[in-house]
């Protein structure tokens, strides 16, 4: 009778051990897509990204994406709240929000949405 009593503890655990996996997981693929020559291999196929290119100029770093927080919407789909900050002579720092949609494609992470 007491297993049967400590059996949902132990599913919380292992419940929180996958999004703790999963969230460390997520955070390396928004740290690869920071990196120009690495984006194409974090994307989907039909991924749907906002233009970069807008934003870039010659006294202005490249978009540079932060993690703030991971919402798990199923156990393949997944939200993320991140800050996109810029660096500049002029501008010092600009900072906004962004939003990825992330799902999980053949057991990897691939971000589907970016805005």
């Amino acid at each position: 009778m007491r297993a049967l009593a400590i059996l949902p503890l132990l599913l919380c655990a292992c419940l929180q051990a996958d999004q703790a996996s999963d969230r460390a997981a997520i955070q390396k693929i928004i740290a690869r897509f920071n990196d120009p020559r690495e984006r194409a291999s974090v994307v989907t196929r039909d991924a749907d990204i906002a233009t970069l290119d807008r934003e870039e100029g010659p006294s202005v770093s490249p978009l540079f994406f932060e993690v703030k927080d991971v919402s798990s919407v199923t156990p393949d789909v997944a939200f993320v709240d991140a800050v996109a900050s810029q660096y500049g002579s002029v501008i010092l720092k600009r900072s906004r929000h962004a939003c990825f949609v992330l799902r999980r494609d053949h057991g990897e992470w691939r971000i589907a949405v970016m805005r």
